[in-house]
């Protein structure tokens, strides 16, 4: 699975099967966490910077170090990551949580992956599959 193929699925068979304004649950795949907009770094380049700061109409000076236009970047970025696929579920006028990292407790499809597993290993003896 890929985020292409994933968008594809979500805007061709699922969106419009949905009742209105539902609640989607989201984990942590790869494919559900393709930033809207990437998120500056220290290792963007200053130009890169310039061009976020003119986007939003930031005020800087086209001298300044790196450092002071990472300094300004990072007192007006978004608290929160800007994810496409929220956007699209959004625009379509439904609610997206996401399941916070690390918690599989609250993710019923790892669990079941646990328990078949955990059969897999225990019946397995020979290790033939």
């Amino acid at each position: 699975m890929n985020y292409e193929n994933y968008k594809k699925g979500l805007q061709e068979m699922l969106i419009p099967n949905l009742p209105p304004r539902s609640v989607l649950v989201v984990d942590n795949a790869s494919y559900h966490n393709v930033q809207a907009e990437k998120c500056l770094t220290m290792s963007s380049t200053k130009s890169v910077m310039k061009d976020w700061l003119r986007k939003r109409n930031l005020p800087f000076s086209e001298d300044m170090l790196k450092v002071d236009l990472y300094s300004i970047v990072q007192s007006h970025k978004p608290r929160f990551k800007a994810y496409e696929i929220d956007r699209i579920l959004c625009n379509s006028g439904h609610l997206v949580l996401r399941l916070p990292p690390y918690h599989p407790d609250l993710n019923p499809i790892e669990l079941v992956w646990a328990a078949l597993k955990k059969y897999v290993a225990d019946k397995n003896v020979d290790f033939e599959v």
